[in-house]
């Protein structure tokens, strides 16, 4: 498995997305040291790349895909002013698996970063 983490450190995440940053990168860590390939961006230093954003939007399947796109966060909110966790099966996979946040229909509410991130250390 790997997991993408997209933040800034300079934006406030949204308050219908929010994430605390801090304790999202802890939880990174704590993943990492499960063995876990993880990367982490801050995208006040460098804006996800389209083809990231791109992958997010579209690669999961429509219960598992992001707040991306047309009825959620636009292309410039992602890592920004909304944290983004993507989980790909394999290091090497070119579309993750699910996307954070997102609403997930079987629970009802939305799932965001820090609640997955801590599902899958629990897992892992």
């Amino acid at each position: 498995m790997k997991v993408e983490f997209y933040y800034s450190s300079k934006d406030e995440p949204a308050m219908q997305f929010h994430c605390d940053n801090k304790k999202a990168l802890a939880l990174c860590e704590q993943l990492k040291a499960k063995g876990v390939s993880i990367v982490v961006q801050d995208c006040s230093q460098q804006p996800v790349a389209f083809k990231t954003y791109n992958s997010a939007v579209t690669g999961p399947s429509a219960s598992k895909r992001a707040v991306f796109g047309a009825k959620g966060a636009l292309e410039e909110d992602m890592g920004k002013t909304v944290p983004a966790l993507l989980v790909f099966p394999k290091d090497g996979d070119r579309y993750p698996e699910e996307v954070f946040p997102r609403s997930d229909k079987d629970l009802g509410r939305l799932i965001g970063v820090e609640e997955a991130l801590q599902n899958l250390i629990n897992m892992a």
